[in-house]
Order: structure tokens, then sequence, then C-alpha cells
């Protein structure tokens, strides 16, 4: 990226893109065509040396609304054919960051250009993150065919599904999508947020030490280690177990579950709500007693994933409890 071009400081359009408080204050005073015609050249011309140290986008969405500004210079931007030439974050960022901003003040213009570029366009991560902050299910739900476009059918498309949803700033789309009741969506979201936890659990372990074996065990220690440093892997962690369990594994992952370590239970706990094992309704109730708050607090979110008749039924029967599990 060339360093962008920055006028004198004495001009409008020097202050707006040094991100001076009383560039506001001349835009707002300037003819209304000269402020817009500066203040999209910062959007569009991202004027910072290093956009990843320096935020700007709120500042100039704060300006758009100022000055009842259209957005037809941003979507020219975006519809550019340098769009997928010129892939670097830092084309488009700042112009998709603007754009989330706006939308999120409720300009409908600014929704649907996002949705449109995600749909298309190059940057389409950036802008399904904004989006994700913002949109509501039913216009991320809309998005889901068009992303997964994205990823052939391959080996490969695969592997790249698998690092888009394991690296996503904001995981809702994905979630959504997981829950979606076709093949080509739910099935293919799923199968990648799984192939993305065993990748994240591969990258964490300690190159200097032993390297623990693909099996249950290893899994629960994982979830443990994780814990003891200070992060919930629980869900993770329980994917990871749903891709390396086997039936002769089902005792002691359901043992995990009864008394096990706290990273481990957690874990268990997921992973048998998820796999709807009829096990798993007693050892809820159990662990929802639990004095120790993460087990107790993991045994209640997995319940409430759970949707089978068997767990609408306990359910019932919990209505009355005065506890976690009667609110649940």
């Amino acid at each position: 990226m060339f360093d962008p071009f920055i006028a004198p400081s004495g001009t409008l359009l020097g202050l707006l893109q040094r991100g001076r408080g009383d560039g506001t204050l001349h835009a707002l005073a300037a003819p209304r065509p000269e402020a817009l015609a500066a203040l999209n050249h910062c959007v569009v011309s991202d004027p910072r040396h290093d956009w990843q140290v320096e935020n700007r986008s709120l500042y100039y969405a704060r300006l758009y609304l100022d000055l009842d500004g259209g957005i037809e210079e941003i979507e020219r931007h975006l519809a550019d054919p340098d769009d997928h030439i010129d892939t670097d974050d830092s084309r488009t960022g700042l112009a998709l960051s603007v754009l989330g901003h706006l939308a999120s003040y409720g300009r409908d213009d600014a929704l649907a250009l996002l949705r449109r570029y995600a749909a298309t366009g190059a940057n389409w991560a950036w802008a399904l993150d904004e989006l994700a902050l913002r949109d509501d299910d039913a216009g991320l739900r809309s998005l889901a065919l068009p992303v997964l476009a994205r990823f052939p059918a391959t080996d490969q498309g695969a592997a790249d599904l698998a690092a888009a949803v394991r690296d996503s700033f904001e995981p809702r789309p994905w979630r959504l999508w997981a829950d979606d009741p076709r093949a080509a969506v739910g099935a293919r979201v799923r199968a990648a947020g799984e192939q993305g936890s065993f990748d994240r659990w591969q990258r964490q372990m300690r190159p200097g030490g032993p390297r623990p074996g693909w099996s249950v065990q290893a899994v629960f220690d994982w979830a443990q280690q994780a814990l003891e440093r200070g992060s919930e892997l629980h869900v993770p962690a329980a994917r990871c177990l749903s891709a390396v369990a086997g039936p002769d594994d089902l005792p002691l992952i359901v043992e995990a579950a009864r008394s096990g370590p706290e990273g481990a239970r957690c874990a268990a706990l997921h992973y048998l709500a998820e796999a709807g094992d009829p096990a798993v309704l007693d050892l809820v109730e159990a662990a929802a007693a639990s004095p120790v708050r993460t087990v107790a607090d993991t045994a209640i979110a997995a319940f409430e994933r759970m949707t089978c008749d068997d767990a609408v039924e306990r359910a019932r029967r919990w209505a009355h409890r005065p506890d976690a599990l009667g609110a649940s």
C-alpha cells in the first residue's frame, strides 16, 4: 500500500484526513457539497498511515449523519473492478466500518449495501462481521448461500471454509447457519466448525512439550488446562469430542460429566447435550446444583440448547423449580 496523500493541515480535507475535532466544525461551516466531497475522499482513500492502530470510522460516520450525506461514493468505491484485484483490507476496511456505524444509527441504505457487498465483494468477511453486530437474523440467514458458494465442494474448499469459520471475529452468522436444516448450509457449517475447533486445538499445543494423541482424554486435558489458564473452551472441546469419541468412549464421557475435573465436566456436558444422550438430563440436573459456578452455568447452557422430546418433557417437570433449571 502506498502512503496516502495528506493535504495541508489548514485545509478542510487536511483536517478531516487527520481526524481533527475542529475538522467537524469546519465541515459543518463549509458549503455542503465541498464538505461531502472531502468526507467521501477520506472514506474511499483511507488517509491513515496505519489503519490497524487508528480508529476513524465513527468520526466519519457521525459526519455523514451531520451532513445528511448519501453513500453513493462509497457504493461506487466498493463496486469498482479493483475490488477483486486489490483485495487488501486497507482498500475497503474503512468504508465498510463507516457503513457499519451508519447501519447502527438506522441507515437502511448502509445496511443494504453491506448485505450486497457481503454477497459479492472481495472483503466479504469484514462486511459480514459488521452485519453480525447490526443485522437481524433474517438478513444474516439470507447471506448463507452466497457466502458458502465462495467455497467449492472440494478438499481445499472445505479447508478454506473451516479457516473462515475459525478465524471470524463475529461468530453469530456462522452459528445461525449451523442451525439451518439444509444440508448445503447447516451440515457444511457444522463440519467446518468442528474442523476449526481441531485446528485451534492443534495450534495451542505447546511445541516444546509432549503432544497428546487424538483421544477423548486428551481433549479433556486440553479443556482443563485452558480453564486453569483462564479460558473457557468447553464448547470447542465438545466439538473435538464429536470427532474423536467412539461408542467405547461413552462411559468415560459420562463419568467426566458426573464427577470429572471442572473443564472436562463442562466439555462432557456440552457433548452429551449436543448428542442427545439419555443420561445427560440427570447429569445436567446434578451439575446445575454444583457449588462450582462454571459447572452450574454450563449445565444450564447445555440444557437450553437441547430440543429433543425428552428435554421438553423434563423442562415441563422442572418449570416450577425455584432455581435456574426452572427458569430455563
